[in-house]
């Protein structure tokens, strides 16, 4: 039996597919059709630019091209394409949105600790500041 490699897997659910329920995995997943349920990964989720997702995502990074509808929390980069759609709560550690997509959430920011993190305040006005535009 071969040892095969985990990182350089990915199930997928194709074009004009569509799947009902709960998906739970170690590698990375990618939905160009229809899903409704849960999903939970260590790996990435992309949801490709004709994929629609209504329900739970749980994983270590995702790419939203497509739509997405529900919860998803993410540990680590949520990237939402030009073409994307999400709307529901999220939960993320760093977010990345393109122009030209659409993003209705409730968000929140967290740590490297899993808390949510903390607002930075910002006191002083008056202080010189570097000038972006």
């Amino acid at each position: 039996m071969k040892n095969y490699d985990l990182s350089a897997s990915c199930n997928t659910i194709e074009k004009n597919s569509s799947f009902t329920g709960n998906f739970s995995s170690e590698s990375d997943f990618r939905i160009d059709g229809f899903f409704e349920g849960n999903i939970e990964t260590k790996g990435k989720v992309v949801v490709g630019k004709n994929g629609k997702v209504d329900g739970t995502i749980v994983c270590s990074s995702a790419d939203i091209e497509g739509k997405f509808s529900g919860t998803i929390h993410v540990e680590d980069l949520l990237s939402i394409r030009s073409t994307g759609e999400v709307n529901g709560d999220v939960v993320m550690s760093k977010l990345i949105v393109e122009s030209g997509a659409v993003f209705n959430a409730k968000s929140s920011m967290q740590n490297e600790a899993n808390n949510i993190a903390p607002l930075k305040k910002i006191t002083n006005f008056t202080d010189p500041r570097e000038k972006t535009a």
